[in-house]
């Protein structure tokens, strides 16, 4: 993977981390992806209660009040003729009318569409519009990844449209909303409504009639639940505030949710709570994979920069200024030579193979990071010594002696390294991982193949 694809999505998993929806993250992201695809317009909608499609974010912001909101049916049509997928190309290969008035709004030749449909109904969609594209086959998959990503991220502010819709009318609450939802007494906590999709895998609404909450959810418990958090949408005179949102994993078999809840006066006037919750097992999925992108590098599977800065830190913070650590910074001496004479893909290959020797090491295993291009970079704990440390280093050097078999060729470089130790050398990862660079640098000066302590730095 290239080095602008990897930085987008590192980007993407920087800006789409959280759990808010921010419209700002989101601008931020549709300009990223613009930039990178030469693309001429990207946009988000999301269906209104009026059916309506309303743009949310659009970039540039100028082709607002043009594409400001959409009928669902200019859609129709296209959706109609297809399953329902994460993934649409409109263009002019479908010579159909609709198709080409679509076409013609956009002012384009070709849309690609990242639809969310609930119950065969879109909620939102993610808009990429570009004339004549040429894309290659890893450009297509990066494009998906990140209409996917922006799509997933716009979710929980979905869900909470629809919550609003669902407090401003309790009375038209259904059973196949695709919504878990049940309210309760605020005060007592006799369960009041619940509705089919919350109450089946309970065993029915039957279940839930006459009890508490906590009697039907958590059976085990006595009284009110400690995380219950309806301290959070009462103000001090006990009316009710803002909706609170949260994550719940379900005892019963596991499946995440984001849960709603929110405080508001019941047909009779009393307070009630209303609790509303989505599946969003997937999502944490993709949480876990966004996570994983973020922190670890794509190519050699270990971990990268950002992992190995909080890590640092980390051990810092929980350590003594009489213990001892080392922070090892490699780099590779020749590598440039080995992508001019092979190509990129024999370098690729060459940083694979390089992650594995280190991460093979007994010392370095679990403990290498790739700092970036040719760098890799080790923390240790002080009880490995400095003896052993310079017997691991030589060990080192001795493998770089032999060539290097990568794809039937035959790669000849070195390694230098820079050796920093805590704390005599710093207190910080910054300072830490500085001098270990100075010191890097120093064994290069030196003619390579070589270390270099930081304390040997005039």
């Amino acid at each position: 993977m290239s080095e602008t694809n990897q930085n987008l999505i590192i980007n993407l998993c920087e800006l789409l981390m959280d759990q808010e929806s921010k419209t700002e993250n989101i601008t931020l992201a549709l300009n990223a992806v613009k930039s990178r695809f030469l693309l001429d317009k990207a946009l988000i909608y999301e269906t209104n209660l009026s059916g309506d499609l309303e743009l949310k974010e659009s970039v540039p912001n100028e082709c607002r009040e043009s594409y400001e909101q959409l009928s669902y049916e200019k859609f129709r049509y296209f959706f109609g003729v297809q399953e329902t997928a994460e993934f649409y190309i409109i263009d002019k290969s479908v010579d159909h009318p609709k198709i080409e008035e679509l076409l013609n709004i956009f002012n384009t030749t070709t849309l690609y569409l990242f639809p969310h449909f609930n119950q065969n109904q879109i909620y939102s969609i993610v808009i990429f519009s570009i004339s004549n594209p040429t894309f290659s086959d890893n450009d297509m998959k990066l494009l998906k990844l990140a209409g996917c990503l922006l799509l997933k991220y716009i979710m929980p502010r979905m869900y909470k449209t629809q919550l609003f819709a669902a407090r401003k009318a309790l009375e038209n609450v259904l059973d196949n909303t695709g919504i878990d939802i049940y309210v309760n007494d605020f005060y007592t906590h006799e369960i009041l409504y619940v509705n089919e999709s919350m109450a089946r895998p309970y065993g029915g609404k039957e279940k839930f009639m006459n009890k508490k909450c906590w009697e039907v959810l958590f059976p085990s418990l006595k009284g009110e639940c400690e995380f219950c958090p309806q301290k959070r949408i009462i103000d001090e005179n006990g009316e009710p505030t803002k909706v609170y949102t949260w994550d719940y994993q379900r005892e019963l078999d596991g499946s995440w949710f984001r849960v709603f809840s929110a405080a508001f006066r019941w047909i009779d006037g009393r307070l009630a709570h209303v609790v509303s919750s989505a599946d969003i097992t997937d999502n944490k999925k993709n949480e876990a994979l966004i996570k994983y992108l973020a922190n670890y590098d794509s190519l050699t599977g270990l971990p990268n920069r950002r992992m190995l800065v909080e890590e640092c830190e980390r051990r810092i913070n929980h350590v003594s200024k009489a213990d001892k650590g080392y922070i090892l910074f490699f780099d590779i001496d020749g590598f440039k030579k080995i992508n001019d004479t092979f190509g990129h893909d024999i370098g690729d290959e060459f940083l694979i193979c390089l992650g594995q020797f280190f991460n093979s090491l007994d010392y370095l295993k679990d403990a290498i990071y790739r700092n970036g291009g040719d760098e890799f970079i080790a923390v240790l704990n002080g009880d490995i010594g400095e003896e052993r440390l310079k017997q691991l280093i030589d060990k080192i050097h001795e493998r770089f002696d032999l060539p290097w078999i990568l794809k039937g060729h035959e790669a000849k470089c070195n390694v230098s390294v820079g050796v920093a130790c805590y704390p005599e050398d710093g207190v910080t990862a910054e300072r830490l991982l500085a001098k270990a660079d100075q010191a890097m640098y120093e064994a290069k000066r030196a003619g390579g193949a070589q270390y270099c302590f930081g304390r040997d730095i005039k």
